[in-house]
């Protein structure tokens, strides 16, 4: 918003690559959010989903990344916010037949789960989490820190309302990363 000419240009760098990151992912420029990193990401969406979109509760599971297993523990503190871990099979992935079954109840809901798993390798399917999810109107966040730049994600038809990203997993400046977030969200 500078009027100065550095002011101007950065301004113009800035929407370039929100435009270049939009068009790889398929989506609009306004769907992206420059953020710190993908803490910051995640807990924007966690936070989001809670405070302005009327999740009452997070389904999140044990192997997520501290930023949003701590955040949601910290948003289940409060009186109308509960949070529950949603099993995992022998081979590290969700059990979507639960988490089916915790959505019918209609509780507003918002479903974290990582893209791909920074200790073990484990690859969720979220395209297959966030159907469940769209079947029964809840929120799916992902955390793509790990995937982002590695796997083809075509956000504009997968059904991913908010995805974090940090830049430096994918050779991008440490300090920078964004929240993308479904459009109409």
């Amino acid at each position: 918003s500078s009027t100065h000419a550095f002011g101007r240009r950065t301004k113009t760098s800035i929407e370039q690559a929100r435009r270049q990151i939009a068009t790889h992912l398929g989506v609009a420029p306004k769907t992206i959010c420059f953020t710190s990193g993908g803490t910051e990401a995640d807990n924007m969406a966690l936070h989001a989903a809670v405070d302005q979109l009327g999740c009452r509760r997070i389904l999140t599971c044990a192997t997520e990344h501290k930023a949003v297993l701590a955040t949601a523990q910290l948003l289940a503190t409060r009186d109308d916010i509960s949070m529950d871990l949603i099993p995992l099979r022998e081979d590290g992935k969700i059990d979507l037949q639960v988490l089916d079954q915790w959505l019918s109840d209609g509780t507003p809901t918002l479903v974290s789960v990582m893209h791909g798993n920074n200790e073990v390798g484990v690859l969720q399917d979220i395209e297959a989490i966030g159907h469940c999810c769209r079947r029964h109107n809840a929120l799916f966040h992902t955390d793509t820190v790990q995937t982002m730049g590695h796997y083809r994600m075509d956000l504009g038809t997968l059904p991913i309302d908010f995805a974090a990203c940090s830049a430096h997993k994918l050779h991008g400046p440490k300090g920078a990363g964004f929240l993308y977030v479904r459009d109409g969200l």
